[in-house]
């Protein structure tokens, strides 16, 4: 097996019982099993240990509760209004209504998964760069060091946009008191630190084209996005262009896109297998029952839509019945053997981060910015629209990005980052922006404090 292919299964084999599992709701993620834990003095010694421990990192992400489909994905995606919660266990309903609390299983779960992942990467950050150089080349131990700080500060992200204020663990952790007097950090001081560990990862990693394993060009899109959310709409711009004028990259047919793997579209994508898949299809995409969560109707029209979803109208299928009316399930995880990719990065935001960009910087491109989303609608075969204003353009802009993500974790963020929840989706208690922290971990932690009026 090639090592440029990430691949669970490959961990499973390799990694065994260094694996750190999330095995019970009752455990907090301070608490970790010396037996499943890789932190022990001995577990990283030399270049196939360290790929192993770097390969863990990637499994992490790919959790099911992270990116592997049936966690992050839910809860944004049912709180973002363009889903319905179908199954039998209330607390993913909680999303759909905004009435999630602190004793949310789901959201402990996901929580949880994140900071193992974190575990996991600052393992390799801090001994990785100490192996003896006649066991690992320099290369390799910048490559795999980069990766783990460029996966925690995605963590970091996520928990910063879903949670606020968090906890920034930077160092490995094996027992519950490796944490103890680390106090959360607000929203701009967890941005920082990703910003910070982007930075750091950059002159470390492969420049070249690797659409499953992270490269500089991942760390381009990433900062892309991360300075759209803290609006510093020059830099946004600078770091989108670096991938749009990256010429192995290109805005492809939608068929092509659903049909296929790390196609050029992809800047950086999950992959899994048969053996070992994500959850997404078993999640929601059933055609013979209610599987968990599903699309809404509203979402269904929008894309089925000519003016609005054009070749995206093959997102989302309707399988209603009689007896079963308003069904409808997705098409983007369409594969019923599971090995369907994760899109963490993709051609088509770097686009409209660029337009949203362009449109908000200190000296406006409004041609520019219609150009970026009329090559994102053009690409799917819908019209291009022309310009009004700037209000209306940012309006198109955040249309388009609802539709072009449709089954992607974007819309709840960019409703809650734009402020534009209240009207969009009637949700005007801006406590409910961001989520609670766990209950388990307020009561493992005495420096962990809630969110208001939680």
């Amino acid at each position: 097996m090639k090592t440029s292919t990430i691949t669970r299964n490959f961990i499973l084999v390799v990694l065994g019982s260094a694996v750190v599992a999330v095995a019970s709701c009752k455990k907090t993620f301070l608490e970790v099993s010396s037996a499943q834990n890789i932190s022990d003095n001995v577990a990283i010694v030399d270049s196939a240990s360290a790929l192993t421990a770097t390969l863990g990192v990637y499994d992490g992400l790919q959790n099911s509760y992270y990116y592997g489909g049936d966690g992050l994905a839910a809860a944004t995606f049912l709180s973002s209004g363009d889903g319905l919660w179908v199954g039998t266990l209330n607390y993913y309903n909680d999303f759909t209504t905004h009435a999630y609390r602190s004793d949310n299983t789901l959201l402990y779960r996901i929580w949880s998964q994140i900071y193992v992942t974190i575990n996991r990467a600052n393992h390799v950050i801090a001994k990785v760069p100490a192996l003896d150089g006649k066991l690992i080349s320099d290369t390799k131990k910048n490559q795999y060091v980069g990766e783990a700080y460029v996966i925690r500060a995605l963590a970091f992200f996520d928990l910063g946009r879903t949670w606020g204020n968090i906890p920034l663990v930077l160092n490995p952790t094996s027992d519950p008191s490796d944490v103890k007097g680390i106090q959360q950090s607000n929203q701009q001081q967890v941005y920082a630190q990703v910003e910070q560990d982007l930075l750091a990862a950059e002159p470390l990693l492969p420049a070249g084209v690797n659409r499953n394993r992270i490269t500089q060009n991942t760390v381009y899109a990433f900062l892309a996005r991360l300075y759209l959310y803290t609006k510093q709409y020059d830099q946004a711009e600078t770091y989108a262009t670096k991938i749009i004028s990256n010429s192995n990259y290109s805005l492809i047919d939608w068929n092509t896109f659903i049909n296929n793997k790390a196609t050029n579209e992809s800047i950086f994508e999950l992959q899994f297998t048969t053996a070992d898949p994500s959850s997404h299809n078993g999640s929601w995409s059933s055609v013979n029952y209610r599987n968990q969560f599903c699309p809404n109707k509203g979402l269904y029209n929008l894309v089925q839509d000519p003016s609005t979803g054009g070749d995206r109208k093959a997102l989302i299928r309707d399988v209603s019945t009689p007896a079963i009316t308003n069904y409808f399930v997705q098409q983007l995880y369409w594969r019923t053997n599971g090995d369907n990719p994760t899109y963490i990065f993709r051609l088509a935001e770097q686009y409209l981060i660029r337009a949203e960009a362009r449109l908000n910087k200190p000296a406006p491109d409004y041609t520019g910015a219609l150009q970026d989303l009329n090559a994102v609608r053009q690409r799917a075969q819908v019209t291009a629209l022309t310009f009004k204003d700037s209000p209306t353009l940012q309006s198109d802009i955040l249309a388009e990005r609802r539709v072009e993500f449709a089954l992607e974790p974007q819309r709840w963020y960019d409703l809650v980052r734009t402020k534009t929840a209240a009207t969009a989706i009637s949700l005007t208690d801006t406590t409910k922006y961001i989520f609670p922290i766990p209950y388990n971990d307020l009561a493992a932690d005495p420096d962990l404090h809630q969110n208001p009026n939680y």
